[in-house]
């Protein structure tokens, strides 16, 4: 995030304020007026330069834009109207204040340019004051910090972060997703920078359709997006952004490009590669899991995560699932200057690959996962010089990308029988390793043939903590996916048919009284069939949130299935959970829904029970039977 220092003034002969040294380019095939356009902005304070014609002020905006451009209509190769056109069609200059000079006052002319993109027009013969006023007055209007992306119109880093700093300071719980798009520039190489701004739209309406309706989107800058979501369930936002990206990104590409499944592109080193389709790397940081100082020191982390999410093919999302506090900044530079050699894997199978990456990682290499020759080929024109490459594809076109890499590469082949063996050492490789149904067994023959990477003792330290981290956090995820809904966030039926027994037992070990409500969402199919799944989805997500709104600490509350929860409530009577079923129905009922859908009316229904015996199931029938009363009865009810 970038702050503005406040500039040096001076002032010019009419006595205004004004940033000294403002560049504008004068375009215009009139050598004697492009003269006096020169003298006359220069002595008012302004650098110049000029252009001969349109194709000439196109070029010069786009190499070294300035802070105004002066255009004439009618000039040679490129008129006035369109160079304005395609420098508002690209991102580089697209928010740049634009004056038509014309000596035509038609007004179909001046709609003309105006529609074309320009912000204002003087007419030739014009008087010099009047030229100077208008000059300063885009240029003031230009100078203040511009609020939202001039592409997209989606709120720009100045709202973005005050966003952040907001919720930051309240201590709310939110995500901050960034999103990048990779092979961006072997995009526009390609294609051109039109087709690569239609790109960046795609990408904007699939984030704000994606998106929740509370969460908060921006426009970062070129390709890169953010998403301040509020809900429990970043990691299924990302899949439906990957999702709905992949599917409309191939609208974008050239048939043949799309049948041969690359482009052929130079990346950053001046080397010839393949490169996929444009895809995402999402990063995703919350504060549920650590405690931030600072917008910047969110977006390190986020910063980290996303070259992480680089390292594997395709779209992919990496989240940050770290408990403890980052480094302290005294320690950071330390930390960011030690340097995991790279390994890069070439695995399609997905079971394949996780084993050898986290092989590879116990052994000190950072992984960076392809699952076909075209996505390596776009890892390495970010990662050129890979330590180590491991890959079980049979393509012939390996072993060219392997003889390509500047740096002689150690490559072990993971192979299915001994004829393949054979033949991957006829081809050089390093090694070549069986692969049979045991992974296990795979891991053992890698560890005898991936040497330990060369790293230092405080990185190895770091490495093996990194690596304890990750497999805490991932046994972690496991147990929460197996009794979290991912859709709610709430727990699922799997974790209250393994608990109820449980508080039954100590609700009578303790002689307290323990209550169910069961609860249905009233004519909730109607919901999904006039206004589609994604609002429905929306329903339960915001029912769930009212629901833990109503309950305490030591209750329960479960997606139990569809649009049906349970709540258990340890040592409550009927009557008190009578009355907190009663809550939760005045809040769904008096929910500001029209905030979703202007047509949108949403009820619940449910019923309670109170345990009667030893048997916790007995109660939570007897709740069901006392759910559809109350629907039978009229819904919007609470039956006990």
């Amino acid at each position: 995030m970038s702050t503005l220092a406040t500039p040096h003034t001076f002032n010019n002969q009419t006595g205004t304020q004004m940033t000294p040294q403002a560049r504008i380019l004068v375009a215009d095939d009139d050598p004697a007026l492009c003269l006096l356009l020169r003298e006359t902005l220069q002595d008012a304070g302004y650098e110049v330069t000029i252009a001969g014609n349109g194709d000439e002020l196109v070029r010069m905006a786009q190499d070294q834009p300035p802070e105004l451009i002066l255009v004439d209509l009618m000039m040679p190769l490129m008129d006035g109207f369109e160079a304005i056109r395609q420098l508002r069609n690209d991102t580089r200059t697209a928010h740049l204040p634009m004056i038509i000079l014309t000596a035509r006052s038609t007004s179909s002319d001046v709609v003309t340019g105006f529609d074309s993109g320009a912000d204002d027009y003087i007419i030739k013969p014009y008087d010099i004051d009047v030229l100077l006023a208008r000059i300063r007055s885009h240029l003031r209007r230009a100078a203040q910090l511009p609020v939202r992306n001039p592409l997209t119109g989606m709120p720009g880093n100045v709202l973005l972060q005050a966003e952040l700093e907001r919720q930051l300071s309240q201590g709310h719980q939110f995500c901050l997703l960034w999103i990048d798009l990779d092979n961006f520039k072997a995009f526009n190489d390609a294609y051109g920078f039109a087709r690569g701004d239609r790109a960046i739209h795609m990408l904007a309406h699939v984030i704000s359709e994606t998106a929740a309706r509370e969460d908060f989107v921006g426009h970062i800058g070129g390709d890169d997006f953010a998403i301040v979501h509020f809900g429990n369930a970043p990691e299924e936002l990302c899949k439906q952004l990957i999702a709905q990206f992949d599917k409309q990104v191939r609208s974008l590409y050239d048939q043949r490009d799309l049948d041969r499944g690359y482009l052929r592109g130079i990346d950053r080193h001046g080397v010839a590669r393949q490169f996929g389709l444009l895809s995402l790397s999402i990063a995703v940081v919350t504060t549920s899991a650590r405690t931030f100082t600072s917008v910047d020191h969110m977006s390190q982390v986020a910063a980290e995560l996303k070259q992480a999410a680089k390292h594997i093919s395709g779209s992919s999302y990496v989240v940050d699932r770290r408990q403890s506090a980052p480094p302290a900044p005294d320690n950071s530079h330390e930390r960011r200057g030690q340097h995991r050699p790279e390994a890069l894997l070439i695995i399609p199978n997905e079971a394949l690959r996780a084993t050898i990456a986290t092989t590879v990682r116990l052994q000190g290499y950072r992984p960076m996962i392809a699952t076909t020759v075209v996505a390596a080929q776009g890892l390495l024109a970010r990662h050129p010089a890979p330590a180590l490459i491991i890959t079980d594809v049979e393509d012939p076109a390996i072993w060219k990308l392997w003889r390509t890499l500047a740096i002689p590469t150690p490559l072990i082949a993971i192979v299915t029988d001994e004829a393949a063996v054979q033949a991957a050492h006829a081809r050089g490789a390093t090694a070549a390793l069986i692969v049979g149904e045991n992974l296990g067994d795979l891991t053992d023959q890698l560890l005898l043939h991936v040497p330990r990477a060369a790293i230092t003792e405080t990185a190895e330290r770091q490495r093996q903590n990194e690596l304890i981290r990750e497999l805490q956090a991932r046994a972690s995820r496991f147990e929460r996916e197996a009794n979290e809904d991912s859709l709610t966030g709430l727990f699922n039926r799997r974790y209250v048919d393994s608990c109820i027994n449980d508080l039954s037992a100590l609700a009578a070990q303790h002689g307290q009284p323990i209550s169910a409500i069961m609860a249905d969402i009233d004519n909730f199919k109607q919901i999904n069939d006039q206004f589609t799944h994604m609002l429905g989805n929306d329903v339960l997500r915001t029912v769930a949130d009212l629901m833990r709104q109503a309950i305490r600490d030591h209750d329960v509350v479960a997606r139990y299935g569809g649009e049906e929860f349970l709540l258990l409530l340890p040592n409550t009577p009927l009557t008190v959970a009578s009355a907190i079923a009663e809550q939760i129905r005045t809040l769904v009922e008096g929910y500001t829904w029209h905030r979703i859908e202007p047509r949108l009316v949403v009820t619940i229904s449910l019923g309670v029970a109170e345990q009667q015996g030893n048997d916790p199931h007995q109660m939570v029938a007897i709740a069901d039977q006392r759910l559809y009363v109350a629907k039978r009865s009229g819904k919007n009810r609470v039956e006990q």
